[in-house]
């Protein structure tokens, strides 16, 4: 499943918070949020194919959202989107997402689907 959102506008914007949403039932971490000033860039895992989707929405509709999610703040540190990647395992699918953010630390977020859920990994260059 190809993600067709394009990335590029977000370089140098700034997150103005994270989000964790996990799935009710299993507990499973199902969508990341990060909200990039004005607008909320989503990670999601499709759980038939275990693959990353990528989406831009203007809004979200957080009420609606925790019937079916624990939502936690992971974030709440403005810090500015340095690069972004989609990454593409050997078979052609789109599995995996990283930020890598210009904060001190030099703070790296990825994103993986791995069995119907997201695995989070944060780095940090400099600590």
């Amino acid at each position: 499943m190809e993600s067709i959102v394009d990335l590029d506008d977000l370089t140098g914007k700034e997150v103005l918070n994270a989000y964790a949403l996990h799935d009710l039932e299993m507990g499973w971490l199902q969508q990341v949020v990060f909200q990039v000033e004005k607008e909320y860039l989503v990670i999601a895992v499709d759980v038939d194919s275990d693959e990353v989707i990528l989406s831009i929405l203007p809004k979200l509709n957080f009420a609606a959202l925790e019937q079916q999610f624990s939502r936690t703040q992971i974030s709440n540190q403005r810090k500015k989107i340095n690069w972004l990647w989609r990454m593409t395992n050997q078979r052609g699918y789109e599995d995996g997402f990283q930020v890598e953010f210009d904060d001190r630390e030099g703070t790296t977020v990825q994103l993986v689907a791995e069995a119907s859920q997201l695995k989070l990994y944060i780095f940090q260059r400099y600590r």
